[in-house]
């Protein structure tokens, strides 16, 4: 399936709705949230997600009212001695 990034502005959220918002965003069904990383004192919020296609992504930040800057699908990925399409 493929992977997508996205980008949220998150602004003065505490620590304790951070973490809500992360662990609604790993409850999602119609996307699959893998991993999610915020800062604080950035006011941002990075989630990997894996869905079907972009469209599903967009339509599932729209409905739970996520602020995305940006949402990026991921064509390879890298390691260190190790490049590989997803």
């Amino acid at each position: 399936m493929p992977l997508y990034f996205s980008s949220h502005i998150t602004a003065c959220l505490t620590k304790q709705a951070l973490r809500e918002l992360m662990s609604q965003a790993f409850a999602a069904t119609e996307v699959s949230v893998r991993r999610a990383f915020a800062g604080q004192l950035g006011g941002r919020m990075l989630l990997e997600i894996e869905a079907p296609n972009q469209g599903t992504v967009e339509r599932w930040i729209a409905a739970n009212r996520l602020n995305a800057e940006w949402v990026m699908r991921i064509d390879l990925e890298g390691h260190p001695g190790n490049v590989r399409e997803t």
